[in-house]
């Protein structure tokens, strides 16, 4: 493949709900610029681009894969992404790496919640996009009816290019409503019969060719004169005029056809040279320089160089960077800076990508997409740039697990092997949470959805790693309500030769909450040596980690340490330690032990019509509504809600919103547990040890 400019790159993420037909999209596409020999399908698992086995396994995408094309003299880099929610990360981090958007739709199914929520992010972005109404030939198909919901519910912008010729299983091309040709193609599609319109069509052509007209009249103030003084706009007018609206994002064509069936794809491929704007005119990207001040880079080659990750994936050399270069270039065997880490590194080889290979490039330019091996610093979210002209890119922000799980090693699996293949896991994919919960003493996995763990999980077993999950323990509190007073903690053993001795008088009360252990050395007189006033406080701390009602940890308690006793001969650390932990053990059940449990912030994006069902299932869930507010098109509601209610919450609110709504989760603050739900906790943990004489 030879070397491209800025001017002759572009760069399209192809966005959708899942199952609308993306993979197969680019099968086609892949099959038409001859890159296969045959036309890959998901659902028979021959798919060049859903290579990986948790793929294959699941018929969708997971992983956003490249695909470098050369079509009319020019390079398209395609990033074919995942339209299910539990791999959303993913897909919104390859937006940022590209410069367009190609938005897929089923005929029969239409505007999906993940067509709307990519589109959203793809609008936040100011990307200039296409939409592909595929599936015209299965049952149900309807055109205009998709067009219409595209029109109402993703942009009144939104305009057909492109009619179809039949539908469901009279499906036999396409109409371009701008060169009013029709379309139609062989039985694998990759030849292309040109030819007039129908006659039954005539009409309906040239009225959706005005309504272009029109459109593209109304976003220029130099065309609409034209169209004032002449009633129309020629051929090239017209070309010009969509070319700067479609940029401008003043207009989104809508084209249609069948990728399984190879038909309305080459069309589509040709407009997508013609009319999306090049990655020489893409847009400017702002970071931070050496100074702190803020820098802008633009997509030009003669630039100082500026890139930044989006993807890491494993092959056979390694670990790949997949790397959009912003602007200036890179070049194979030379050193590159990575400004996240300040530090350099050395490209190797530079690699464009097809499916099932990799081909090697002497340099790539400004908008190109690249694959660097074998850099040892590099993770998802760095920026490369001019050592002595720095810039460096706002990472991407990765939204907290919605689901978290524990983790327990399955048969011999070796906990080495298990940390180390967690590590990879995570440097691949951002969205993977791995955490270790020093309460609970866990390994916790989280994720964006159930979905997503199960797929992680098949990674490991790939890497010989077996574990199995359970709902992670909600990490308890006990603290208590009351005081109590003068309380004796005594150790004494006698065993026939120097015996253990040790006395101390303590008070406990309630702390404020958050400061855990506040201790108060209050002796006088030498009641107890100060060589073992420490060994007290040990003793109190070793306990506290214990429990003393349900054997979770102990927290906001003040203790004063003010007498004891001693014996020369048989006082020793070890006895003042027992002491201490027996003294306080005897005081917190004096003192109205209760159970704390943790709260989070929560915050619900939902439509409008789902606020009054989300509302109440909080409040069940013994929230606390903190307020609500628009955001776009939804309401967000903002509450503090027992973790304990949280567990479940991912399936309930996919399920109770058909995928509409979303949610964020963070660590609030410990209150106290209702009694009666208290009880429940403490009747399922084993009785608390005292301490032994």
């Amino acid at each position: 493949m030879r070397n491209y400019s800025e001017a002759e790159i572009r760069d399209v993420v192809v966005i959708g709900h899942g199952g609308s037909g993306k993979t197969s999209l680019g099968e086609a596409i892949l099959f038409d610029a001859k890159l296969v020999t045959r036309l890959g399908r998901v659902d028979d698992e021959t798919s060049n681009l859903d290579s990986e086995p948790e793929e294959k396994k699941r018929k969708g995408t997971i992983n956003p894969h490249v695909s470098a094309i050369e079509w009319q003299k020019s390079k398209l880099n395609l990033i074919d992404t995942s339209g299910q929610g539990d791999f959303i990360v993913d897909t919104m981090i390859a937006l940022g790496a590209a410069d367009c958007a190609l938005c897929v739709l089923s005929a029969s199914d239409g505007v999906q919640v993940y067509t709307e929520k990519t589109w959203e992010a793809a609008d936040n972005l100011h990307m200039p996009r296409f939409v592909f109404v595929n599936k015209m030939d299965r049952e149900r198909a309807d055109f205009d009816a998709v067009l219409d919901q595209v029109r109402r519910v993703l942009s009144p912008s939104a305009v057909a290019l492109q009619l179809p010729i039949g539908s469901e299983g009279s499906f036999e091309g396409v109409v371009d409503l701008v060169t009013q040709k029709a379309y139609r193609f062989s039985e694998d599609g990759r030849d292309v019969l040109v030819g007039e319109v129908p006659g039954a069509m005539v009409a309906s052509v040239t009225e959706a060719r005005n309504k272009i007209i029109e459109e593209v009249a109304g976003s220029d103030d130099e065309l609409m004169s034209i169209y004032f003084d002449a009633g129309t706009l020629t051929d090239e007018e017209l070309q010009v005029g969509l070319q700067r609206a479609i940029a401008a994002g003043k207009l989104f064509p809508v084209f249609c056809g069948s990728a399984s069936q190879n038909r309305g794809v080459q069309p589509l491929l040709d407009a997508m040279v013609s009319l999306l704007p090049a990655a020489s005119l893409g847009r400017t990207r702002t970071g931070i320089g050496k100074s702190g001040g803020e820098v802008r880079r633009s997509p030009k080659s003669s630039e100082p160089l500026s890139a930044f990750v989006f993807k890491v994936i494993p092959s056979d050399v390694g670990r790949l960077a997949l790397v959009r270069i912003v602007s200036g270039k890179i070049t194979a065997d030379s050193p590159i800076w990575n400004s996240s880490h300040d530090k350099g590194e050395r490209v190797g080889q530079l690699y464009v990508f097809t499916p099932g290979k990799r081909t090697g490039v002497p340099e790539a330019h400004a908008g190109d997409i690249v694959g660097l091996a074998k850099l040892k610093l590099t993770r998802i979210g760095d920026t490369f740039s001019d050592e002595k002209d720095l810039v460096k890119f706002a990472p991407p922000q990765i939204p907290a697990p919605v689901v978290r799980y524990s983790l327990h090693i399955k048969g011999k699996t070796d906990e080495a092997k298990l940390a180390q293949k967690l590590h990879d896991l995570h440097e691949e994919d951002l969205a993977l949470s791995i955490e270790y919960d020093a309460a609970t003493k866990e390994t916790l996995i989280g994720g964006c959805g159930p979905v997503h763990i199960e797929a992680t999980l098949d990674k490991l077993r790939r890497a010989g790693v077996e574990v199995d999950l359970a709902p992670p323990r909600i990490p308890y509190l006990e603290t208590i309500r009351g005081r109590a007073k003068n309380v004796e903690g005594k150790h004494k053993k006698q065993t026939g030769g120097k015996g253990q001795y040790g006395v101390c008088f303590l008070d406990l009360e309630p702390a404020p909450r958050g400061a855990g252990l506040i201790f108060e050395d209050a002796i006088v007189g030498g009641s107890i040596p100060r060589q073992f006033i420490p060994s007290v406080e040990k003793g109190i701390k070793e306990r506290m980690s214990r429990g003393g009602l349900a054997g979770y940890p102990i927290a906001d308690v003040k203790v004063r340490l003010f007498d004891g006793k001693y014996h020369d001969v048989d006082s020793d650390s070890r006895s003042f330690e027992m002491a201490g932990s027996k003294g306080f053990l005897a005081a917190f059940k004096q003192s109205q032990p209760v159970l704390l449990e943790p709260y989070m912030k929560i915050e619900v994006s939902i439509p409008e019509d789902y606020m009054g069902a989300i509302i109440g299932d909080l409040n069940n869930r013994r929230a606390h509504i903190g307020g609500m507010e628009a955001q776009g098109k939804n309401q967000v509601v903002m509450a503090q809600i027992p973790m304990s209610e949280t567990l479940d919450y991912s399936a309930f609110l996919r399920s109770a919103t058909g995928g509409r709504g979303s949610f964020s989760l963070a660590t609030s603050h410990y209150a106290e547990m209702p009694q009666q739900l208290a009880d429940k906790v403490i009747a399922a943990k084993k009785h608390v040890e005292e301490e032994e004489d």
